[in-house]
């Protein structure tokens, strides 16, 4: 699903991510893992189409549409926390329909965060946006999921349901970027980035 052969990007003529080879397959979960500064956020940006601006060789075999990206501090829109994973169903191509709040609501309660669907999204705290974030980008059902430290902001019960819910993931493949390590069991494989 991904090949990179001697990728590089660079910002005012220094470099900030170079990645020499890395091959994911379909399905496969991978942590991208370094310090800050390393690149991790770049390398995500890249693979989400965000961005052109490297050399070398990147191959993504899925469609943008179908390539979902949370960034390490996640936008929520103004609205309620349904609405907000309600616009994630329909990006991901899920229209009007008997499913769509439903479906909707089953993500955030895989999440543990249903019971804040009706609560404005200003009145969250870091680790409940987070979680609603998320929520939003596995509603749109990506075939590639980018997810840029989905651990930050959470305390160990919340980062072990989050962990739960991305290890159900059957036919998604996963790339996460982290300045530590991941829990055991969330990843087939690690990218070390320096």
């Amino acid at each position: 699903m991904i090949e990179i052969t001697n990728l590089r990007a660079e910002r005012d003529g220094k470099p900030i991510c170079s990645v020499d080879q890395l091959s994911v397959a379909a399905g496969e979960r991978i942590a991208v893992l370094g310090a800050n500064g390393s690149g991790k956020t770049t390398l995500l940006r890249i693979l989400a189409g965000l961005t052109s601006d490297f050399t070398g060789a990147c191959c993504v075999a899925v469609d943008c549409k179908q390539r979902t990206y949370m960034h390490q501090q996640p936008f929520l829109f103004r609205g309620s926390v349904l609405a907000n994973v309600r616009y994630g169903q329909r990006n991901g191509g899920q229209r009007n329909g008997a499913g769509q709040g439903s479906g909707a609501k089953n993500w955030l309660d895989r999440l543990q965060v249903g019971h804040l669907a009706e609560r404005t999204t200003t009145d969250l705290s870091g680790g409940e946006r987070r979680r609603v974030a998320l929520a939003r980008a596995l509603a749109m059902r990506p075939q590639l999921l980018l997810l840029d430290e989905p651990l930050a902001d959470l305390d160990d019960e919340s980062s072990a349901i989050v962990c739960k819910t991305l290890s159900e993931l059957a036919d998604t493949t996963l790339v996460i970027a982290s300045p530590i390590a991941l829990p055991e069991g969330l990843v087939d494989k690690d990218y070390v980035l320096s």
